[in-house]
């Protein structure tokens, strides 16, 4: 990865911690479009995935603040440009590695894990939709941003790329605890997996490249549920 970022630490805990605000104001914004819309209260379900999209949004607006420079665009500063090799390799690895993280998923025993909401999104045909199109284009978009693109130029500059690829995959595991009811298992791989994310950025020199990755992962992940026996 030659980027070498304009930012620091101050920047990466700043831009971390906006997503505390904005994950509070996304679903109230969301509940709010949606009684104008609905003319009543939205249910959880109808507002979960909406809420996410609305955090997200306010979040990228925030950082785009934070970040913006008078000489580089915001996307540049933060590796957005398009592969080398072109985005088909990327599109390749994504599948391979949720492939690969089951088979290890299997051999550590993790255990099957029940969320509520997500089950109730799943069951929802328009819940469904929205949470497929969310979980391949606009949560690999922000984690990459966040992670790959803010955190990890600053980790690998002032740590190495070893120490700089741990320390910004653990939080990127540890966001996702609540969806995987903190199962060491699961959020054990899912390090292992935001290395592999972090190794596809430093390649390639390109956010791009994770992110495609990223998206074709969580699909390979999400027909995964879909295809197996019920």
């Amino acid at each position: 990865m030659t980027d070498q970022p304009a930012w620091g630490w101050k920047e990466v805990v700043i831009a971390i911690s906006l997503m505390i605000p904005a994950m509070l104001l996304g679903p109230v914004l969301a509940i709010g479009v949606s009684w104008l819309i609905l003319g009543q209260t939205p249910t959880q379900v109808q507002i979960a995935i909406p809420g996410q999209f609305a955090a997200y949004s306010l979040w990228l607006a925030a950082v785009w603040i934070l970040l913006r420079s008078p000489t580089a665009s915001f996307w540049q500063t933060i590796g957005w440009r398009w592969p080398d090799n072109g985005p088909w390799v990327y599109l390749a690895l994504g599948p391979g590695l949720a492939l690969a993280t089951g088979l290890i998923a299997n051999l550590l025993h993790a255990k099957n894990i029940q969320n509520g909401l997500m089950e109730q999104l799943l069951a929802d045909p328009v819940a469904c939709r929205l949470l497929v199109l969310f979980g391949v284009t606009g949560a690999p978009l922000i984690e990459e941003l966040l992670f790959r693109g803010i955190f990890l130029p600053v980790a690998i500059r002032d740590l190495g790329i070893v120490a700089g690829l741990l320390v910004t995959s653990i939080p990127f595991s540890l966001m996702h605890g609540p969806m995987y009811d903190w199962s060491w298992q699961h959020l054990s791989l899912l390090v292992l997996v935001g290395i592999a994310f972090g190794l596809i950025r430093i390649r390639s020199n390109s956010t791009l490249a994770s992110t495609i990755t990223h998206g074709a992962y969580n699909l390979m992940m999400f027909a995964g549920h879909f295809l197996k026996p019920q």
